[in-house]
């Protein structure tokens, strides 16, 4: 007998993947709930268990491949009741995929191509081994999981490849990039790309009157943002109010955070989830999306969190934030945010939200305009805390304000309701002890 393995609805709003890679080959036995295959959504990584014990028997869908629907037929699983090997199926099964499609691609052509390297790719992995030692008892890389498993199903060594994410950690582009040097023909190729270098595509074209240029091919994430951003721009309605607050109090309140030894100190941004939680809970309207000509008001405060990463823009969530301390919410953020940045968010980490705030304020920007991200109804966009002359009747001093603006969905509020939440918000961030009670 023979079992399916088709691609899951992931998500709502996940309509196709690419599948990145598999983790078992034609006639490799696989336990059932154990991860086969992983396939890259337009926010993050996930892996796809298999349904059944036994053995692999067909792979349908090459490595690489995009644009995968669900309920589309990856792979077969035999029964192995004898603890026989199934021959695999023939290579036309799985096609490997062309290397023009990119480095990723070329990932899933090594892994996945039903054969053995080229002896050059294999003699330029070799002198790469051997071309860095490394000293007995050195602490073992650090390296995203997905990163791990690349590297061991190409045979890569990642104690001599440098990483390019935050502290030197070995991410899947770095991998990329050393398998896209092992298809030279040159040990001293591979060498060479041990070292961080951006992924980009030269221009074949002639120069043009502005000189030559490089295209950067845009990944999954990026090419959905895009997408619905265009769409959030063409379809909703926007409109921006701005107000400036007093953010002395906030700051104090996170340098007596820092000072009390927690596991996780909670930074500005932390407060500033929870003054909009807060301010939510006193404007329920603005805790609202735009459903197909109904408003929706939630009862519950999910708030989303920009967050950047070197393959664009996700918004992991922090759920029930109103419900939470400012501790429970910087410990969440701080999972979330590396989660984010390692690829490996589950879908549900990053589905709804009923608010996003985008924080630009520690790259210096005073004032962020951001675009709603539908079916939301706004997102406050946050700005640098800036030491300025304040005014008060004759007096002037000097104190810390922090331009923050709300973008929002005409169809959903008028300006008093999004005047009410930015009042609101200023209130709690100037006076963080009101969110105490």
């Amino acid at each position: 007998m023979t079992t399916e393995l088709r691609l899951p609805q992931l998500a709502d709003s996940v309509t196709s993947v690419r599948l990145s890679v598999w983790l078992k080959q034609e006639g490799d036995r696989v336990q059932a709930g154990e991860p086969i295959v992983e396939v890259e959504t337009d926010k993050t990584n996930v892996e796809i268990e298999s349904p059944a014990s036994g053995v692999v028997r067909e792979i349908q869908v090459a490595a690489g491949t995009d644009g995968v629907e669900a309920g589309t037929l990856l792979a077969i699983i035999a029964d192995d009741p004898a603890g026989e090997t199934v021959t695999p199926a023939a290579t036309a099964a799985a096609p490997v995929p062309d290397n023009d499609q990119g480095s990723e691609t070329a990932f899933g052509g090594a892994v996945a191509g039903q054969g053995e390297q080229p002896a050059a790719q294999r003699e330029a992995a070799r002198q790469v081994q051997i071309s860095t030692p490394v000293s007995d008892g050195a602490p073992a890389p650090v390296a995203t999981p997905i990163a791990r498993r690349m590297a061991a199903a190409a045979g890569l060594d990642l104690s001599i490849i440098r990483g390019t994410g935050r502290g030197g950690r070995i991410g899947k582009a770095d991998i990329d990039r050393v398998l896209a040097a092992q298809r030279t023909t040159t040990p001293a190729a591979s060498v060479e790309a041990l070292a961080p270098a951006p992924v980009i595509v030269e221009s074949r074209a002639p120069a043009g009157p502005d000189g030559p240029f490089q295209e950067q091919p845009l990944t999954a994430m990026r090419r959905i943002t895009a997408t619905r951003m265009q769409q959030a721009k063409q379809t909703v309605p926007h409109f921006y109010l701005r107000v400036e607050c007093a953010a002395d109090a906030a700051l104090g309140l996170v340098a007596t955070a820092k000072k009390g030894g927690a596991d996780v100190t909670p930074t500005l941004t932390d407060v500033v989830i929870r003054a909009a939680a807060f301010a939510l809970r006193q404007v329920p309207q603005a805790n609202s999306t735009w459903a197909d000509g109904v408003v929706r008001v939630y009862d519950d405060v999910d708030i989303a969190l920009a967050v950047n990463t070197e393959k664009g823009l996700i918004t992991p969530i922090v759920r029930g934030a109103d419900r939470k301390g400012l501790g429970a919410i910087a410990r969440e953020t701080r999972a979330l945010v590396a989660r984010a940045r390692e690829g490996t968010l589950k879908p549900e980490e990053y589905s709804g939200g009923t608010i996003t705030i985008s924080n630009l304020g520690m790259y210096g920007i005073e004032s962020l305009y951001a675009i709603v991200n539908p079916p939301q109804s706004c997102i406050l966009g946050i700005g640098a805390a800036i030491a300025r002359p304040i005014v008060a009747g004759t007096v002037v001093t000097v104190g810390t304000v922090m331009a923050c603006t709300l973008s929002a969905d005409h169809r959903v509020l008028d300006g008093a309701v999004g005047a009410e939440l930015l009042a609101a918000f200023k209130d709690y961030i100037e006076h963080p002890g009101l969110m105490a009670v």
